[in-house]
């Protein structure tokens, strides 16, 4: 999977290309604190697997774990403020607008429909 190219500092963006860079960070964040975790779960899952492993040892491990979940849930809370405050710059969409296929009509939007298609659903991005 490619990273996602990012813009130059001095380019100037897109009110539609600055929320596709927004909701593209909160993703790539995302995806990063999916891996961390894992990471912690495998970490308790050695420890636990190794027969020497003392109950000291398993609560310091423990205690480290619980205090980086802490710290996680402290930035997916910013992570969802960040999400809510981008939705409000989300274009509406009509519904004639979505159903693009029906007119043979290209989408007008440059995301080729997938946020047409999550609207429909219900669903937000």
């Amino acid at each position: 999977m490619s990273m996602p190219k990012f813009p130059c500092k001095n380019e100037i963006l897109t009110r539609d290309e600055a929320v596709n860079s927004i909701l593209t960070s909160i993703a790539m964040e995302e995806t990063a604190l999916s891996h961390i975790i894992n990471a912690e779960g495998e970490k308790i899952q050695y420890v636990l697997a190794n027969n020497c492993a003392d109950v000291q040892i398993i609560m310091k491990v423990n205690e480290s774990v619980t205090s980086l979940v802490e710290k996680i849930i402290d930035l997916q809370f910013i992570l969802k403020m960040k999400l809510q405050i981008t939705k409000d710059f989300l274009p509406e969409i009509s519904p004639e607008q979505c159903d693009t296929r029906s007119a043979n009509k290209p989408c007008p939007f440059s995301h080729n429909c997938c946020y047409c298609q999550t609207k429909k659903e219900g669903h937000i991005i």
